[in-house]
């Protein structure tokens, strides 16, 4: 396998492993009936990970 397709590769399961994390606080979130924290996180990188900490996701 190519340099290039396994840099393909690596570029997919990152961004799939993203999904999941983001996807997981969301779900959290909507649980927790924080829908404001959505709107919020989805644009604010640093939120976010204090989001994911706080719910134990990383």
């Amino acid at each position: 396998m190519t340099l290039l397709m396994r840099d393909q590769e690596n570029v997919e399961k990152g961004r799939e492993q993203g999904e999941e994390l983001m996807l997981a606080l969301i779900q959290k979130l909507v649980a927790d009936k924080r829908f404001t924290e959505i709107e919020r996180m989805k644009d604010d990188k640093d939120y976010r990970l204090i989001l994911y900490k706080e719910y134990h996701i990383i």
